[in-house]
């Protein structure tokens, strides 16, 4: 076993892409099936994660990337990538990491309702006070719920005890946002006095961690901004303080300092192999952790900078001034 694979899986390689088959502590390396098929060379560009079931090339002019599933089946022509994976293995990364979820169950198609910003004036307002008042229609946002009753409703979304009990505090005091993925929605109280400032409504399972994610200017860039919150993340690609939204692919948040976890979801998701990633850091989180994530991921990672707002606690905190860390 190597990695998530079974020792077959170097097999198969070998006897379809042919020798050196290498591997290191964090990727096996083989001919690329894209550009290097058939080809004698002394070192190849394909390189296998051994923690994620993705792919990246790195040779000049091909840079193919994706999962697993896809550098199958260009080999064999459909996908028999599950024969390879050792599940005892993968389960283990799984719960070490809290990437993946355990349970997979019919994907539902979610639906957000209306939003009525004369119903729920408080809500609308709390948006825009976020927002530092930007010239932006509250209903052109994505995912934003209002109305958490009609969207339980709409969905058909079971009550289990546990939201029962919350279900109209949420309706009269939360704002809420659908993650990329539709599997989480994502509460904010618009209450700041209250205890209970955030909450997490799980709709479905999907296989990593799910995010909120805003499109930044660049399609085609590898860098991309976290943070911890939300409205860190609108503040940021609003007013754009750092001067960095052209070069920017996403925005991303899971309302969690578990970067790593979310960094190696959006790898997966949106197919960014080696990102570049800014982290707008809230100030209580140490340069340290920022360093020994680096360390630990530096095979997934090409750059990491962390900015931190020394005007305040987060990024959504402003007039914004940032100190740049390069890690």
């Amino acid at each position: 076993m190597i990695g998530i694979y079974q020792d077959s899986f170097l097999t198969y390689l070998k006897n379809k892409l042919g020798d050196p088959i290498k591997t290191t502590s964090k990727n096996i390396i083989c001919p690329c099936p894209f550009c290097e098929y058939g080809k004698t060379k002394d070192h190849y560009h394909m390189y296998i994660s051994l923690e994620i079931p993705i792919f990246h090339c790195f040779h000049a002019g091909c840079e193919e990337t994706g999962t697993l599933r896809k550098f199958i089946t260009k080999i064999e022509g459909h996908d028999i990538s599950e024969t390879f994976v050792d599940k005892v293995k993968l389960a283990e990364i799984k719960k070490k990491q809290n990437v993946f979820e355990d349970k997979e169950q019919h994907k539902l198609n979610i639906k957000i309702p209306v939003l009525n910003r004369n119903q729920f004036r408080d809500k609308d307002f709390y948006i825009k006070q976020r927002f530092k008042f930007a010239d932006i229609n509250n209903s052109n946002i994505k995912g934003l719920i209002y109305d958490v009753n009609g969207f339980i409703e709409l969905n058909q979304i079971e009550v289990d005890n546990p939201l029962y009990r919350i279900k109209d505090y949420l309706q009269s005091n939360f704002v809420g946002f659908l993650t990329e993925n539709q599997s989480t929605v994502i509460f904010r109280n618009i209450d700041h006095s209250q205890h209970m400032g955030f909450y997490k409504l799980k709709l479905q399972e999907i296989n990593f961690l799910d995010y909120y994610k805003l499109k930044g200017n660049s399609p085609k860039s590898n860098q991309i901004v976290l943070a911890e919150g939300v409205f860190d993340i609108f503040t940021e690609y609003l007013f754009d303080s750092l001067n960095i939204k052209n070069n920017i692919r996403l925005y991303a948040t899971a309302l969690s300092a578990n970067f790593i976890a979310l960094i190696k979801s959006i790898i997966f998701y949106e197919q960014i192999f080696q990102p570049e990633v800014i982290v707008l850091s809230d100030r209580d989180v140490s340069k340290k952790y920022y360093e020994k994530l680096k360390f630990f991921n530096k095979h997934i990672i090409k750059k990491l900078t962390v900015y931190y707002n020394k005007s305040g606690k987060d990024f959504n905190c402003t007039p914004i001034t940032p100190l740049k860390i390069i890690i």
